[in-house]
């Protein structure tokens, strides 16, 4: 997740980190709007994007039940 935000900020495109983290070959502009990675790319910037804004201490907040 984190590592598709940092590829982000450092100005790859959706597609060129899908590429990378998903292992996938380049594909055409209609095949990329199909595509299943591009959903899956789309939710981890969503949920990287709510963790950097502070969504982390949600984590860190967790409590065992007793």
């Amino acid at each position: 997740m984190l590592r598709a935000f940092d590829g982000e900020r450092a100005g790859a495109t959706q597609q060129e980190i899908a590429e990378v983290l998903f292992n996938i070959t380049h594909l055409g502009r209609d095949e990329w709007q199909a595509a299943s990675a591009r959903h899956r790319i789309k939710t981890l910037l969503r949920d990287a994007r709510a963790m950097v804004a502070g969504g982390y201490r949600t984590l860190l907040r967790h409590r065992r039940p007793r």
